[in-house]
């Protein structure tokens, strides 16, 4: 009987990738990919400014279009919390959490304030056309360096520092041979994906089962997520990941 190699054996190795065969000969399953019977297109109204206060929002033009189903802003959703966070509860930065379409303002370029829901893309363009958004403009807050303001009651500009960890972290700092302390700064940057944000989910009431396909990334904590925000038993969820192509950070996040 062979005696399996250990496991440094595979230190410093080129392992065989498993996941491209389906990715370099075009079978690969994105989001867009992915259709079932029957099912509708979302498309998202957006804020067109960095600061406002949104006075007004009609979107009786967009509901009356044929093939439109419905048009939600955030008083039909009332009763969904703000999107968690991913990596479990950081109660500092709670009172911080986005709601799923903005409430009451926007906070930046691009803040979800309507969503549509239609038959195909193209009714659901131009169903978003036909929302009537009133935002009254605030000034943006765009130099790092400026002192902190409110924004809203009980939210404020104001940096927050957040420490997490574990063990006794003060008592390995004293007892370090050497410590190395850095002043870094860095431009804003992001990553690009060359797939976009995208995801379509399947609620079968059979079964009483929500599905969820696209690129989850982190299938269990999303799962976990959905399943805390929308009051469901976490067996309820399935997330099903499809291939990522490129997540780079920005779309870890649900």
């Amino acid at each position: 009987m062979k005696s399996r190699a250990p496991k440094t054996a595979w230190i410093g190795q080129s392992v065989a990738r498993l996941e491209d065969p389906p990715l370099v000969t075009g079978r690969g399953q994105f989001a867009g990919d992915i259709n079932f019977t029957h099912q509708l297109i979302m498309r998202i109204v957006r804020s067109a400014y960095a600061n406002g206060r949104i006075i007004s929002i009609d979107a009786a033009a967009a509901r009356a279009l044929p093939g439109v189903f419905a048009v939600w802003t955030a008083d039909d959703i009332a009763d969904v919390p703000p999107v968690d966070f991913r990596e479990g509860s950081i109660p500092a930065l709670d009172p911080y959490r986005q709601p799923v379409l903005a409430k009451a303002r926007v906070r930046y370029v691009g803040d979800p304030v309507a969503a549509i829901f239609a038959e195909d893309p193209y009714v659901a363009e131009d169903a978003a056309d036909l929302v009537a958004v009133e935002i009254e403009e605030l000034p943006p807050l765009i130099d790092a360096q400026a002192a902190p303001v409110d924004f809203s009651p009980g939210h404020s500009s104001e940096a927050a520092v957040i420490r997490q960890g574990y063990g006794d972290v003060d008592a390995a700092f004293r007892q370090a041979a050497h410590i190395v302390e850095l002043d870094l700064a860095i431009g804003r940057h992001s990553g690009v994906p060359l797939e976009t944000r995208g995801a379509i989910g399947r609620y079968d009431a059979a079964r009483g089962t929500l599905e969820l396909h696209g690129a989850a990334k982190v299938p269990h904590r999303n799962q976990e997520l959905l399943a805390r925000m929308l009051r469901l038993p976490p067996s309820t969820v399935h997330v099903h990941e499809s291939h990522v192509g490129g997540g780079f950070g920005v779309r870890g996040e649900l």
